[in-house]
C-alpha cells in the first residue's frame, strides 16, 4: 500500500503505460479520459483472494453470443477468451483465481453479472457492475475478533488518486495514512482497517477517485466467516427487503459521503401493514446512522431510505455462526437477473421481492425453461424458496424476475451449520 500522491511524474508515467498497453487491453478500457466514458458497454467484477473455495460468476447480457473475459491483475489485462451465453443471454462460469478484476466486455445493453464464493463452512456473494468515481460501501466492524480489510481495484488504463473516508460511531474517522491512496492502473490495493481502527462496533467507507473510475470491496472476517460487500454509488433512494435468517441481530446503516447536512427518512414495512415516515431526521455532516431492528415495530418485512441527497444504505446480520452485510437496492426495475446460487448439499437460496408501488405486482420468475408467477401486494415483501423449483431451474445459470411494476430484488443463501451471504439482484430493464 502506498499513501502518496501523483505527482507530475506519476502522471506521465501513467499516460506512458496507457500508450504502451492500448494494443494489449480491452476496448472498454482504453478511452483516455474514463470520467467521462460510459459504463454501459462493459461490467467490472472485482474478486478477492479465497483460500478453498469456489468462486463462480453467472452473467446476463442484452443478447446471446460471445462476450470478451479479461483478467486484470498485477498492472496487466490478460485475456480469458470469452463466455458464450445461452439464447436467453446467460452464462455461468468459475471467476479467475486470485485478487484483481474479470472485466466482461457486454457490448452495450442491460445486463448484469453476481459472484458468488463457497467453501465448506462458509458462503459470499456480490453484485458486478459499479465502477464509479464515487462509491461507498456500510456494515463493517472492528470489535474483538473482527478482520476488516478495504480493497481498491483499478481496471482501466490511467493511474487514479483515491481519496478515503472512513466514517464511525465517534464521527469522522479516517486514519492518516489512508486519505490519500495511489493507486496504480490495472492493479488492487489492499487495506487493513482493523489495526487503525480498533473496537469500532459500525464503520462506514467512501472512496473518491481521480482521474477515472474504480470499484472497492469492503471484507469481513470474524471466527471462519467471511462476509463481502460491493462499494455502491451514492443515490437518494434505497429499498431494503428484510431476508428473514433466524435469530439474528440486523442493523441497518446510512451513511453519505456528501460532506454537507441533509434530511433523511425512514419508510417501514411491515406484515400489519405499511409505515410511513416512522424516522426523519436531519443529517449531519461525518455522521453514521445505525439502527437496530430489534428497537422497530414487530414485523417488519422491509425498508425504504431517502435522502435529500444522495447516501448510501445497507444491511449488517449477525448471529452464532453467521455474519452476512450487503447494500440496499438504490432503484427499482421490472427486469431483474439473479445468479445462480453457490451449488452444495444443505445450501438454502431465497429470493426477497419488495414492491414499493400502490398497485399489485405480478411478479414472473423463470430459469432453466421452467417458471412461475407469485403476486406480490402494494407496499409489500415476499419471498420465494429457489431449492424447491424443479431440477432444471436449479441448474439454470441464473433467474429472470420480471414484474408488471418496478420492484427490488435481494438473493440470500444459507447453510444448514448457520453461514449466510446477502447479494442484490442486477437490474436488467
Amino acid at each position: 500500500m502506498r499513501g502518496v500522491a501523483v505527482g507530475m511524474v506519476g502522471l506521465a508515467l501513467g499516460m506512458l503505460a496507457w500508450a504502451m498497453s492500448s494494443e494489449s487491453t480491452p476496448g472498454a478500457v482504453q478511452a483516455q479520459n474514463e470520467e467521462t466514458r460510459s459504463a454501459s458497454d462493459h461490467l467490472v467484477c472485482p474478486l478477492a483472494d479465497f483460500v478453498r473455495s469456489q468462486t463462480q460468476v453467472s452473467l446476463k447480457a442484452a443478447r446471446p453470443g460471445l462476450v470478451p473475459l479479461w483478467k486484470v491483475a498485477e498492472g496487466e489485462w490478460s485475456p480469458l477468451g470469452g463466455a458464450e451465453l445461452d439464447d436467453r443471454g446467460m452464462w455461468r462460469g468459475a471467476a479467475p483465481a486470485g485478487s484483481g478484476v474479470l472485466l466482461v466486455e457486454t457490448g452495450g445493453g442491460p445486463s448484469g453479472a453476481g459472484i458468488t464464493n463457497s467453501a465448506p463452512e462458509a458462503l459470499s456473494a456480490w453484485t458486478c457492475g459499479d465502477s464509479s468515481d464515487r462509491l461507498a460501501a456500510v456494515g463493517g466492524a472492528t470489535l474483538a475478533d473482527d478482520r476488516l480489510d478495504l480493497i481498491l481495484y483499478n481496471p482501466y488504463v490511467l493511474d487514479s488518486v483515491v481519496q478515503v473516508t472512513v466514517t464511525s460511531e465517534l464521527g469522522e474517522d479516517t486514519p492518516p495514512a489512508l486519505r490519500e491512496i495511489y493507486l496504480p492502473a490495472g492493479k488492487t490495493v489492499e487495506m487493513t482497517l482493523d489495526e487503525p481502527l480498533r473496537l469500532r462496533r459500525s464503520l462506514a467507507v467512501s472512496a473518491e477517485s481521480h482521474p477515472g473510475r474504480i470499484a472497492l470491496l469492503l471484507r469481513q472476517t470474524r471466527n471462519g466467516e467471511t462476509a463481502i460487500t460491493e462499494g455502491v454509488a451514492p443515490h437518494t433512494h434505497w429499498w431494503l427487503p428484510i431476508p428473514d435468517l433466524g435469530q439474528t441481530e440486523t442493523h441497518l446503516t446510512i451513511a453519505s459521503p456528501s460532506g454537507s447536512p441533509f434530511t433523511y427518512r425512514v419508510d417501514l414495512m411491515t406484515t400489519s401493514g405499511p409505515l410511513p415516515a416512522f424516522v426523519e431526521e436531519d443529517f449531519l455532516p461525518g455522521q453514521l446512522v445505525s439502527i437496530p431492528l430489534s428497537t422497530l415495530p414487530e414485523g417488519v418485512t422491509g425498508i425504504g431510505v431517502v435522502g435529500t441527497v444522495p447516501l448510501v444504505a445497507g444491511l449488517r446480520l449477525e448471529a452464532d455462526g453467521l455474519l452476512a452485510i450487503g447494500p440496499g437496492v438504490r432503484e427499482t426495475s421490472e427486469r431483474w437477473f439473479l445468479p445462480a446460487p453457490a451449488e452444495g448439499a444443505g445450501r438454502d437460496a431465497t429470493a426477497w421481492l419488495l414492491n414499493p408501488s400502490g398497485a399489485d405486482a405480478r411478479v414472473s420468475v423463470s430459469a432453466g425453461g421452467f417458471s412461475f408467477t407469485i403476486r406480490v401486494p402494494p407496499e409489500s415483501v415476499r419471498s420465494f424458496d429457489l431449492g424447491k423449483l424443479n431440477a432444471s431451474a436449479q441448474s439454470s445459470e441464473g433467474y429472470m424476475v420480471e414484474a408488471q411494476e418496478e420492484i427490488a430484488v435481494v438473493m440470500t443463501t444459507r447453510l444448514q451449520g448457520g453461514a449466510a451471504s446477502v447479494a442484490v439482484g442486477a437490474p436488467v430493464g
